[in-house]
């Protein structure tokens, strides 16, 4: 839609009025009326090159300068009119009924100028510079140029003009430097954005919005084909836009600031048009939008600033033109693509684009010639800018048709296939009838089957049990004897520390003198030593202790339990179970507990055995992951506690091989183990689960990731 703004503003640019030509004896145009349309200043006019600040004063004498139509086309000006800095100078004579009224003048050229009357500058549009470097051309809306009523009865109108060469016109076109006269009210109204080309603007209107309501129509009856829902979008935009234009080129506006807003909202929509294309090229053609969509999108915030600011300002609309070239590279990238790949629609849509193109080069072509009036040239545009629109519209209607005859092609064979399910039924119905009698009987005998296969299931599930915890069992015995060795071998130490010092101290008490200093310092030494002693064998008692709480059944008494010592222990016990058996076997163990964590009012050898269960995993896992033999791999166990809303967690973690979510979702299951046959029950973290759920009215849970390792979570009530 932006290429419609342009072509419309060059079209304005280079609409030509006519007026009367003057005779050729006459130096001064006299103007007596003023069309409603405005009066072009055609004729009269006087032109020299080069620039002098005398020249537009109104008593020069301008005799010898070139007599100049700047209207026509530039093929038929001289060469310096389009390369330097050069002057226009016009004598008129208002009618009296035109002297009394205020006028307004506007120069519509390419590139900048300067309008003086009567030797007085009423206004500058763009910048003139020294070089082409330094030009700026006018911007979208001059200000107009103001003749008071009541003036001299002869004025001089001289313009100080500068060419602007942008590569688009780069063929003949016409007119290079223009001036009209209007009434005040007239030359708002030329502002408009529309430009007149009304019936175009509200016939695109039309057209977009029902292809609005007819892919909206689409999407609501399948909304699996998202591209209809992106394509009701870009005819919405569209649709909007050329009510814009529509508005623009019918409302009779008496100020700039709704011809801005009216720009703004039409560029804004018209680039927003262009996305919601592509998007539905993409869900077209099953493609994800990647970065240059969404860099489309980023640039799209910058298309009303800089409208506004090029509106008041000269600007050649960086950011809008370069968003139209990316959206048009981008359809005919996707378009091009889909046709290479031989996809549904692809060469409708291609058709569609390359008749656009082409239809857009025509108006072009007649635009800058001047050969068709702006309202044909106009239509043509719009032709162009709805042929893409149209081919998609017309695969997606196409493919619509297609899933209709389709679904109706499935409706009756659903008609076939429930007559024939329904024969099928009745038949089944009959069996079904002889087959409950038989059932009955067969219930009643198997019911006492199954009682007593229940009997039977309820003692296996007891041996189970009973297997898993002597399997647990076993595990912890192996740790203790490692663990309970370290105690041990204290108590022995300080014993042979002892008997040497009980030596010295005999040995001491013989002599005839005795050192009173040495024989206290050697009994308190043996004091130390007995009190070590007398630690380490608590110690060894305590998991001595700690091992037939594990072995014998639970009461069930819940007591005061501290779970930041009690998952200490049991950590280093599964560890030194697991290093009796595999002595190559080397694992960090890290351990993050809460201070000051409250006590838990648990059974601890239950509590215990979980975190037996738990430790033993994490280990296996991280067991398997190393013989993997993966570089750089250090198998890691710890566990933390924390308190969390009312609760205190114990989190179990490794860095093994990790589990998928379908074997997360069976893990507590009974029998079920990822062990090879062999080497578990598959009771464990059920028989854990059991215990942390019923018996503690707590939770357990697992976080996992495949080939990352993972977190078991107990949660327990602190009350």
């Amino acid at each position: 839609m932006r290429l419609v703004l342009l072509l419309a503003a060059l079209g304005l640019l280079f609409g030509v009025a006519t007026a009367a030509p003057l005779p050729a004896d006459t130096a001064v145009l006299r103007i007596n009326r003023l069309p409603a349309a405005g009066l072009l200043l055609a004729h009269g006019w006087r032109y020299h090159p080069g620039d002098d600040p005398a020249w537009p004063r109104p008593d020069f004498d301008d005799s010898a300068w070139d007599t100049l139509n700047p209207t026509r086309p530039r093929r038929e000006l001289p060469p310096a009119l389009g390369t330097g800095i050069s002057w226009l100078r016009l004598r008129f004579r208002l009618g009296d009924s035109l002297h009394q009224r205020e006028l307004a003048g506007r120069a519509i050229l390419l590139g900048a100028c300067e309008v003086y009357l009567n030797g007085k500058r009423l206004t500058r549009q763009g910048r003139i510079g020294a070089t082409a470097a330094q030009l700026l051309p006018q911007s979208l809306l001059p200000q107009p140029v103001e003749i008071r009523a009541n003036g001299p009865s002869e004025q001089v109108l001289a313009i100080r003009y500068a060419p602007w060469h942008p590569w688009l016109l780069g063929v003949d076109y016409k007119p290079q430097l223009s001036f009209r006269l209007y009434s005040p009210a007239r030359f708002w109204q030329t502002q408009v954005v529309g430009g007149g080309s009304a019936p175009v603007y509200l016939l695109l209107f039309g057209i977009a919005g029902l292809l609005t309501l007819l892919h909206v129509a689409f999407f609501r009856y399948n909304p699996a084909q998202r591209a209809n829902l992106y394509f009701a979008r870009f005819a919405l935009t569209l649709a909007l836009c050329g009510l814009c234009y529509y508005c623009g080129a019918t409302l009779p506006f008496a100020t700039q600031l709704p011809n801005i807003t009216l720009l703004v909202l039409s560029s804004l929509l018209a680039s927003m048009s262009g996305l919601w294309n592509i998007r539905a090229l993409y869900a077209l053609f099953d493609s994800r939008p990647g970065r240059v969509y969404t860099g489309l999108w980023a640039c799209y915030g910058l298309v009303g600033v800089e409208v506004v600011v090029a509106y008041y300002h000269p600007a050649t609309f960086p950011v809008l033109g370069m968003l139209f070239v990316v959206i048009t590279a981008e359809q005919l990238r996707l378009t091009t693509r889909a046709i290479r790949q031989g996809r549904r629609g692809g060469l409708i849509i291609g058709a569609g684009f390359a008749g656009s193109l082409l239809i857009w080069l025509v108006a072009v072509g007649f635009l800058l010639r001047a050969i068709l009036p702006l309202l044909v040239i106009n239509g043509l545009i719009l032709v162009g800018l709805l042929l893409p629109a149209l081919a998609i519209s017309l695969f997606l209607a196409r493919e619509f048709a297609l899933d209709a005859e389709l679904l109706q092609v499935k409706l009756s064979e659903v008609e076939q296939l429930s007559a024939q399910t329904l024969a099928q039924e009745q038949e089944k119905q009959a069996l079904l009838a002889q087959q409950n009698e038989t059932l009955e009987t067969q219930v009643t005998q198997r019911t006492g089957e199954l009682q007593r296969s229940l009997t039977e299931l309820r003692a296996t599930q007891a041996q189970l049990i009973q297997k898993e915890k002597m399997a647990s069992l076993g595990e912890l015995t192996a740790g203790i004897a490692h663990e309970i060795q370290n105690p041990l071998n204290f108590v022995n130490n300080f014993s042979e520390v002892s008997t040497e010092l009980l030596e010295e101290l005999e040995e001491e008490q013989a002599k005839l003198i005795r050192d009173a200093e040495l024989e206290a310092e050697l009994v308190g030494d043996l004091r130390q030593n007995l009190g070590k002693i007398s630690h380490h064998g608590r110690r060894a008692a305590a998991i001595v202790k700690g091992m037939l709480e594990h072995s014998r059944t639970s009461t069930g008494e819940r007591a005061p339990t501290d779970l930041n010592q009690l998952a200490d222990e049991y950590l280093r016990l599964a560890y030194q179970g697991l290093r009796a058996k595999d002595k190559s076997f080397n694992a960090a163990l890290e351990t993050d507990f809460a201070p000051g964590l409250p006590l838990v009012e648990a059974v601890g050898a239950d509590v215990g055995r979980v975190l037996l269960n738990l430790f033993g995993n994490a280990f296996y896992a991280v067991q398997k992951r190393q013989q993997t033999g993966e570089a750089g791999y250090a198998p890691t166990v710890s566990v933390a506690t924390a308190r969390v809303n009312g609760h205190v967690e114990i989190r179990v973690t490794d860095n093994g091989t990790g589990m998928p979510t379908a074997v997360q979702a069976k893990i507590f299951q009974p029998f079920f183990t990822t062990k090879p046959t062999g080497e578990g029950t598959g009771l464990g973290l059920s028989l854990s689960h059991d215990i942390i759920a019923q018996g503690h009215g707590g939770t357990l849970a697992v976080e996992s990731q495949p080939g990352a390792g993972s977190t078991f979570i107990i949660s327990l009530p602190t009350s």
